[in-house]
């Protein structure tokens, strides 16, 4: 029951971040017009309900040795995967191999620190990891944490089985969680918090580091999903009163859309360094526009557009392996 979860309604902004971040949605068909996100504790489900009056926070959240706010955005029931590097800082680290600093890899957010998969991996604290089953627990076999996560994308971890995800969430929360916080679930690992050399290496604060694309993206499809967007579209192209066409309302759109124009607003690839705020720089396109529009032959001039649209979109990555002709 969506209902019986007494947590506060979030923000917009907070829902998209939970939304990607979460493993599992499940929408609550009592409620179907204007969302309300509740996010229930010590799960990984996000319950979407929606006119219902917030009930007074009654927070159950995990704990943690490192300190945490109630208002983070990265407490223990919510574990990203992102891609990061840490050019402003000197490595201490000696004996195996490692990335350099500025190399990216594969982390996460925890409290105010971003802390890096690959270090954790090569320290051993990724190894033999377990997903709860109807006869207790059951050994994650054929994933290998070391080469997985020193990559500069998530495109392996993402192509991994479901419970693969769940294990390596489970073994971050417990390397985390503070002792005499267990629960049915999971129990408090204390290898990251009794070895300070490695939490050194490892966890960086966010201030301090640089975020990179997520995700090699071969491709992607964009979806022609708002109505309204479609109807000004179609009044422009078929007039007001043949807007939408009859299998708008249907069946999904779906076009092909360019990769290349996709990289993060802080991007290393354009110059910004930690903690500019400098935008990436987009470029606007150019094209032959009509000099005179009343007066073709006045011709035409070539440069960048006088117009620009901006729509903000909902994305998702699709993760693990797929077939041929299967959805």
């Amino acid at each position: 029951a969506c209902c019986s979860y007494t947590m506060p309604a979030v923000s917009l902004f907070d829902f998209l971040k939970a939304t990607i971040l979460l493993s599992n949605i499940k929408i609550c068909p009592a409620h179907s017009t204007v969302f309300k996100a509740f996010i229930p504790p010590r799960k990984n489900t996000l319950i979407i309900c929606s006119n219902v009056s917030p009930p007074q926070p009654v927070l159950n959240m995990r704990k943690s040795w490192i300190e945490i706010s109630e208002n983070c955005d990265f407490s223990l029931d919510n574990i990203p995967f992102g891609v990061c590097s840490f050019p402003s800082y000197k490595s201490s680290s000696s004996g195996v191999p490692l990335l350099t600093p500025s190399t990216p890899r594969c982390c996460t957010a925890i409290g105010k620190f971003s802390v890096d998969l690959h270090l954790l991996a090569e320290a051993g604290l990724l190894d033999e990891l377990v997903v709860p089953s109807d006869n207790g627990v059951t050994k994650i076999s054929n994933f290998h944490p070391r080469i997985v996560f020193c990559q500069p994308s998530l495109n392996d971890f993402m192509a991994c089985d479901k419970k693969v995800w769940v294990a390596v969430r489970n073994r971050l929360i417990s390397l985390f969680m503070a002792a005499g916080d267990e629960d049915d679930v999971i129990e408090p690992n204390p290898s990251l918090q009794n070895n300070l050399p490695l939490q050194s290496n490892s966890m960086h604060l966010l201030e301090n580091t640089l975020y990179h694309l997520p995700a090699t993206i071969g491709d992607y499809t964009d979806f022609y999903s708002s109505r309204e967007h479609a109807t000004n579209v179609g009044i422009m192209f078929r007039g007001k009163d043949n807007a939408l066409q009859p299998n708008w309302l249907h069946m999904p759109i779906g076009y092909h859309g360019r990769s290349s124009s996709i990289f993060p607003s802080l991007s290393t690839s354009r110059g910004s360094s930690v903690g500019s705020g400098k935008m990436s720089t987009i470029r606007r396109p150019c094209g032959q526009l009509q000099i005179d529009a009343s007066d073709p032959t006045k011709g035409s001039t070539y440069g960048p557009c006088k117009l620009m649209d901006f729509e903000l979109e909902v994305a998702f990555f699709v993760g693990g392996p797929t077939n041929r002709d299967e959805p």
